[in-house]
């Protein structure tokens, strides 16, 4: 990897990323980061805010003020927590739902276009090169994401 740098192509590819799902979402009246909370309480209802703000790794008053834009779209409930009510739980309506099933759609079409002139045992190469990367930026990061990591393959493992 001589003059070669991994995160510069993550960059790039992330750059690429967000530009497809930002045009591709606009219809579904959200914006990218407000996509991707919807996607974290889809994969994990009666999840609290703070446990978003630790998984994407971003800060409290940037989620609050998307969760307050999603509740006004009414693509999220949120209600107290039922063993402590200082906190609040949060869990997608039937619309918020559509829309986590809809960029599903859309990420699978990515990873169709991008991925098209690659053959399939290099494909397999790369997703399982691709959690090693996972794994070992979770452990550098003290194995914060253990569980959120878990239940992310449980998912996308089925």
């Amino acid at each position: 990897m001589k003059n070669e740098s991994f995160a510069v192509y993550i960059s790039i590819i992330r750059k690429y990323f967000v530009s497809y799902c930002t045009e591709k979402i606009s219809n579904f009246g959200v914006t990218y980061t407000q996509l991707f909370v919807l996607i974290y309480i889809g994969k994990n209802n009666g999840c609290s805010p703070k446990e978003i703000v630790e998984y994407l790794k971003i800060d409290a008053g940037q989620l609050n003020r998307i969760l307050t834009k999603l509740l006004e779209k009414d693509l999220i409930n949120q209600r107290k927590n039922n063993n402590d009510r200082r906190f609040n739980v949060l869990s997608l309506t039937e619309s918020g739902k559509n829309i986590v099933q809809e960029s599903q759609k859309l990420f699978y079409s990515w990873d169709t276009q991008v991925l098209s002139d690659i053959d399939e045992n290099s494909i397999q190469e790369l997703m399982n090169l691709m959690k090693k990367i996972i794994f070992k930026l979770n452990e550098i990061d003290g194995g914060k994401q253990n569980e959120q990591i878990k239940r992310f393959y449980e998912h996308i493992d089925r």
